[in-house]
Formats: C-alpha cells, sequence, structure tokens
C-alpha cells in the first residue's frame, strides 16, 4: 500500500512539474501579430520640457539622491531589478527619510526580483512599515499560473512630485549605481531626468502610466514587517546620516536650468501592461518612427529578432539608407543567451543590410537608445530582443532635441572605436580601441550554448 501511495505521489509531482515546464514554454511560442496603429509616425506633443542624459552610474545614484532629497508630496519607482546591496541600501535609507517626513511614496518591482531579492528583507519590511509607503510586486510568482511567470515588468523610472523623473535602463542595483563593484563589473547604462510642469507633458503621462499599471489585480502588496522594526529603521536612520556625507553633491543646491538641455518636445511611448502575451506595440511605434529617417543608429544589449523584424530592419535600409546596430561584442557581453544567439543569428541580421558594431570595452553595454537623422532620441528600456517586444512591459522616451542627439552620437562614436564593425558583406574591421580577447571557457561555454538557445530564443 506504501508503494502504491508513494508512486502515486510521485507521479503526480512529476505531472506537476511537467504542467509548470510546459506553461512556461508554450504560451510564448504564440506571438501576437502587429496592429494597425493611428499616429504611429512621431508627431510629437509641442510641449516643452528639460532634459539631462546620464551615463555615468555614481551620477545616476546622485541624480536619484538629490530627487528623493527634495520631494515635499509623492515618490514614485518602478523597476524590474531592486536589490538591497550597497546602491539598494542607499535608496531605501533615503526613500526611509522622505516617508518619515511626509511624502507618501509607492514602489512597483517585478514579481519574480521582489520574490527573490525584497519580500523577507528586514530593511525592506521597515520601509513597508510606514503609514505613508506602498510596495507592490508585478505579477509575482504563482505556481498556481505559472503561464503567468513570463510576463515581467521592465520599466525602470522614478518621478518625484510629478514635476522630474528618470526613466531609463538602470535597475536599482550595484551593477548599475554607484561604483561599489570594479569598473569591469559595472554596466554601462543610460536614462534621461527630465523636468517639466505644464500640462499635456511626458511627466503627466508617465505618472498617469504608473496609475494604470498600479491598480493591477495581478499586482500583490508586500506588507510591513514590525518583528524588529526599530532597529532596522535606527539602521536606515543612520545610513542616511552616512550618505550625507558619502554623497554630500547629492545635498547641495543645483542649477537645472544650467544642467539640462531644452527638448522641443517628449513623448512616451509604452507596450501594453497586462501580464500576457502582447501585441507588438511598443515595437511598431519605434518602427513608424524609424522608417521616416534617412540614419538610424540603434544602441541595444541584444538582437535577438524574429523574420518579422529582420524584414522591418530590411525595408530601413532600402534606398540607400544607413542602419547602424551597436551591440555587446561576445567578448564582453554579461548575458550568455544574449551573445549565443548573436553568434547563430549573425548572418541573418546582417542580411537586412545593417551595419554591426560588436562594442568590446571591458563592460558589458546595457543601454537602450535609437537615433533618428540629427534631432530625435530615444530612450528607455527596451531591447531589441523578443522579450521586450512581446512579453515584458517596456517605455521609451521619443525625445526632439538635437543637442541630445549630437551629444549621443559623439558617444558612440567614442565606442565605435572599442568596436568590431561588420558590414553586411561580412567584412570586419576592429577599432584601435576594441578588446578581443576571450578565456577558453567561454568559448566552449558559447559552443555548448549554442546547441539549445535556438530551441527557446523567443524567451531569451
Amino acid at each position: 500500500m506504501k508503494n502504491v501511495i508513494f508512486k502515486g505521489i510521485k507521479a503526480l509531482a512529476i505531472l506537476f512539474v511537467l504542467y509548470i515546464l510546459i506553461s512556461l514554454i508554450v504560451p510564448p511560442i504564440f506571438q501576437k501579430e502587429p496592429i494597425e496603429l493611428e499616429g504611429a509616425e512621431f508627431a510629437g506633443t509641442g510641449v516643452t520640457e528639460r532634459v539631462l542624459c546620464i551615463d555615468d552610474n555614481r551620477e545616476a545614484l546622485i541624480w536619484r539622491l538629490r530627487l528623493i532629497d527634495r520631494a515635499e508630496n509623492e515618490i514614485i519607482l518602478s523597476t524590474f531589478d531592486f536589490r538591497v546591496d550597497n546602491s539598494g541600501k542607499d535608496m531605501i535609507a533615503a526613500l526611509n527619510e522622505a516617508a518619515e517626513r511626509g511624502v507618501n511614496i509607492k514602489i512597483l518591482v517585478d514579481g519574480i526580483s521582489g520574490d527573490m531579492y525584497l519580500r523577507c528583507n528586514r530593511l525592506i519590511g521597515a520601509l513597508a512599515a510606514n503609514t505613508n509607503v506602498q510596495i507592490k510586486l508585478y505579477n509575482p510568482i504563482n505556481l498556481m499560473t505559472p503561464w503567468k511567470i513570463n510576463y515581467r515588468l521592465h520599466d525602470k523610472y522614478l518621478i518625484v512630485d510629478g514635476k522630474q523623473y528618470l526613466l531609463g535602463g538602470r535597475n536599482t542595483n550595484d551593477l548599475f549605481l554607484g561604483e561599489y563593484k570594479d569598473k569591469e563589473d559595472r554596466n554601462i547604462d543610460r536614462e534621461v531626468l527630465v523636468c517639466s510642469d505644464g500640462t499635456n507633458s511626458s511627466t503627466e503621462a508617465l505618472t498617469a502610466y504608473f496609475a494604470k499599471i498600479w491598480d493591477l489585480p495581478c499586482n500583490k502588496e508586500i506588507s510591513g514587517n514590525r518583528r524588529n522594526l526599530q532597529k532596522a529603521q535606527e539602521t536606515l536612520r543612520t545610513h542616511y546620516t552616512e550618505l550625507q556625507g558619502s554623497y554630500a553633491e547629492a545635498y547641495l543646491p543645483v542649477d537645472l536650468e544650467r544642467e539640462t538641455l531644452e527638448a522641443k518636445s517628449i513623448t512616451l511611448l509604452s507596450n501594453p501592461t497586462s501580464p500576457e502575451n502582447k501585441a507588438p506595440v511598443l515595437w511598431e511605434q519605434l518602427s513608424g518612427i524609424m522608417k521616416n529617417g534617412e540614419s538610424i543608429l540603434i544602441e541595444t544589449p541584444y538582437i535577438i529578432c524574429n523574420n518579422g523584424m529582420y524584414e522591418t530592419l530590411a525595408g530601413f535600409c532600402e534606398g540607400g539608407r544607413r542602419v547602424q546596430i551597436m551591440t555587446n561584442a561576445i567578448e564582453s557581453g554579461a548575458n550568455p543567451f544574449g551573445c549565443t544567439d548573436y553568434l547563430n543569428e549573425k548572418k541573418n541580421i546582417l542580411a537586412t543590410g545593417s551595419e554591426v558594431f560588436e562594442v568590446s570595452c571591458g563592460q558589458s553595454l546595457h543601454t537602450k537608445t535609437i537615433l533618428v537623422d540629427d534631432h530625435i532620441s530615444m530612450i528607455g528600456s527596451y531591447n531589441l530582443d523578443l522579450r521586450s517586444t512581446y512579453l515584458d512591459t517596456e517605455l521609451m522616451l521619443v525625445i526632439d532635441c538635437p543637442e541630445l542627439n549630437q551629444c549621443l552620437r559623439e558617444n558612440a562614436s567614442v565606442k565605435a572605436e572599442q568596436s568590431r564593425h561588420v558590414l553586411p558583406d561580412g567584412t570586419e574591421n576592429e577599432g584601435p580601441d576594441f578588446q578581443g580577447e576571450m578565456p577558453f571557457y567561454k568559448k566552449a561555454g558559447y559552443f555548448l550554448l549554442r546547441l539549445l538557445t535556438g530551441l527557446f530564443r523567443y524567451l531569451l
């Protein structure tokens, strides 16, 4: 009898594991078709706002501390990956101080990231215990609905008082904020500070977007942990005092007019927000803008496209137009699956007529930027891959500012010197600062992964 029961339990366990695996693998296969979008060609909002591009990780942390310190009414933070490491602790301490002085705070974190790093953390629990703080996880793991696990929150932004915000590709951890890791272990990334006070502005659009996604039924709130609460709060207060010494420049006055550039217009573009297979809305919007350009430069950590996306890229290249894609060289890329797919798909990418710059500069590139001609810059969280196109929430800003565009092109020129330039015909030339060494174990790993990633590339 015991053997029968044991075998029954074992069979049920195997069936449950298969159910989980099938739920993870099968639903995303059915990618939704593009939909016809009105106004896919960028028209602009006509509202003048001011912008500052932030490419330095230490500056990115300083600006977060600065904005949080100046908040009077409300702080909104949405992020894909929030960890309680050095910079994460900095952020929690700063947010806790703002909450204690009466600022209302809402934090939304991707469910898988939150389940892994936040749910049981005592400092997060202490922050959530403050009556002015609400923390929610977007679509956290639920084994009763495993088909939803693949749908992630990939947005990264911080809004303060509905007037200023940071938006880009940085997560809230030491890979992207501060200088707590060695340089080679920190990712290169980009975000934009936007300052505005007008109606119909991008700030207003982003706040409305957050309100929409905040109220989704898939979100679950983290309750405050009152166990050892006083000790945890004292730890945060002490750390905040230390921050004022470690990052003194964050607490000094700053002239935003002098620091920022005037943008003629900023428009927020987004993917659908519900945890489900998504129509490629954001890709279609971005494509509608790119198709009208003569010179297109795409900076992306990964290039993982399906046939439809390849056809779109090929269309951009028609008529002698120049399309350049800047991505991680396999020598320095931090995502082995993305690098492996690039090895498998390199011929298909070049067949579109696009040039590729494989960047290898000792750090991994995490920047998501599209430059169109000499005035349009698109910056945000969208990777040129199937996950960003069909599965995740994503945001991109379309900024009409020639001065910003010029600065970003100059930055890309520096990266070009650190790249292997690959032409559509397969010709390759290494820039003077390209770092092309790759250890044997990495080569062996890519060889093995190339045999597997083709089966699951739509999930990468």
